[in-house]
């Protein structure tokens, strides 16, 4: 249970960083003086729709993105069942391309992305490192299904309040992905609960 209890910690911590102001969201280095004193050049208007809730769910996306990386990586290593270490390629392959498109926007506003998993998904990767097999198979489902749910709220979430078009469009063309992800994990979670009794 306590690989689960730190899942749910993740959650709260995505969330409650969705709510923070400014944390980690700087431009890359020697870039921020030359947005706030060059106002008028080319690369200053890219950033203007954007607000901290922007800034944020580009960081929380990316976090959550890096964690499913992880994660599905090990899935293919220590997942007993071939579904669940295909699944975990499906993870690797999509949220790559994901992360991928969503460094691309956000550089060309002046935000450099998180390249890592934020702090409570390493945590729960180095817990699930100590798992293999069935039991593995189990705790991963359950995580992967508490980190879609975070990420489909805070898609949704961009895709009808975000300010910045881009991000905003960036968030709808994802969120159907991460809906049919939570669907097919439910399944699989159904399937092998039926399996083991």
């Amino acid at each position: 249970m306590s690989i689960l209890r730190a899942a749910a910690l993740a959650a709260v911590s995505a969330l409650a960083l969705t709510a923070c102001s400014g944390v980690d969201f700087a431009p890359p280095m020697g870039s921020a003086g030359a947005s706030s004193s060059q106002s008028g050049g080319s690369g200053s208007g890219s950033s203007s729709t954007m607000t901290v809730a922007d800034q944020s769910f580009i960081a929380q996306a990316a976090y959550g993105s890096w964690g499913e990386i992880a994660l599905g990586k090990l899935a293919q290593q220590q997942a007993a069942s071939s579904a669940v270490r295909d699944l975990g390629q499906r993870m690797v392959t999509e949220h790559t391309r994901a992360n991928q498109e969503l460094a691309q926007l956000a550089q060309a506003k002046g935000v450099t992305p998180p390249t890592a998993p934020d702090p409570g998904r390493q945590a729960v990767s180095e817990a699930m490192m100590q798992l293999r097999g069935a039991n593995f198979d189990r705790q991963y489902l359950q995580q992967q299904l508490a980190d879609h749910e975070v990420s489909i709220a805070l898609f949704d979430a961009q895709s009808r309040n975000g300010t910045d078009p881009q991000l905003r469009a960036f968030a709808t063309k994802w969120l159907p992905a991460l809906q049919d992800h939570a669907r097919h994990i439910r399944s699989l979670g159904s399937n092998m609960a039926r399996l083991s009794q």
